[in-house]
């Protein structure tokens, strides 16, 4: 056999076998490396890997995989909600300036969101008096979106806010129940 032949035969080999790598990486493996990616992160492994992790994991753990998350995706909004929900959760339920800037990228990623809307609006309003009022107004711009262009997230959302415990939340919480529709 000639060299080109022999040159397609071992590139299409090597295509073939980094094809199976990727695909076992990213929906067979219960861990997340990494390896066949670098330096770029593969968006469902690190989805599959974090959803994966046990509710016992440490926060540490957790971390690791939401920031993964965001390198994955960074124009992601429920990834920068997370990584906002991370800094809530390591400074002992209290948002940090780098918290609350994650929230607010989130929005700026997707001000209005079917699935992460109801869990963003609540995680608002139980950090309420930690926003700036441009933020304020953009989570009551989502929640009245929520309840007139989206029924599912609209319910949802009624059901979560009868749950917040920040007080300033509850009472935005409260007015935001009697105004909907």
């Amino acid at each position: 056999m000639s060299a080109k032949v022999w040159v397609i035969g071992v590139s299409s080999l090597v295509f073939a076998l980094y094809g199976a790598g990727l695909l076992y990486e990213g929906y067979i493996a219960p861990g997340y490396s990494g390896a066949l990616t670098f330096p770029f992160v593969d968006r469902a492994a690190a989805e599959r890997a974090y959803d994966s992790l046990p509710r016992t994991a440490s926060l540490a753990t957790r971390e690791a995989a939401a920031s993964r998350l965001l390198k994955a995706n960074p124009t992601d909004a429920r990834s920068w909600a997370l990584a906002s929900y991370m800094d809530w959760a390591e400074h002992d339920q209290r948002l940090t300036a780098a918290g609350i800037g994650a929230l607010d990228r989130s929005y700026t990623m997707s001000p209005f969101d079917h699935d992460a809307g109801p869990w963003r609006v609540n995680f608002a309003l139980e950090n309420w008096d930690r926003l700036s009022p441009d933020q304020r107004q953009t989570v009551m711009s989502e929640a009245s979106w929520l309840f007139m262009h989206d029924s599912l997230a609209g319910a949802e959302l009624k059901a979560r806010l009868k749950t917040v415990h920040n007080p300033l939340g509850r009472v935005v919480a409260r007015l935001e129940l009697v105004l909907a529709p």
